[in-house]
């Protein structure tokens, strides 16, 4: 007896490794061979990848912002004098 895979109610198994045939394979014998496993996790040389790109990520994304930053503050031109304050010690 052949099963076609669309005879397959389910395409991924339970917790326990089971497929659930439809009803026309009732009360019969079937054999299942496990032709591959896939895990749902990635393996720790793609989570090593991962977090390098990450790391480089944000270190070019914090120097953008302290230009951008640079920037945005320049254009505001000197600071009006307030009684009490020197912009070189900024106290």
């Amino acid at each position: 007896m052949n099963v076609e895979s669309d005879d397959i109610r389910t395409k991924e198994a339970d917790d326990r490794g089971r497929l659930y045939l439809g009803t026309e394979y009732a009360n019969k014998r079937v054999t299942v061979a496990v032709v591959a496993v896939e895990t749902d996790r990635p393996d720790e040389e793609t989570l090593a990848a991962a977090y390098r790109d990450a790391s480089e990520s944000a270190g070019d994304i914090t120097r953008d912002w302290e230009h951008a930053s640079d920037e945005a503050w320049d254009s505001l031109g000197p600071a009006p004098g307030v009684e009490g304050y020197d912009p070189d010690t900024h106290e």
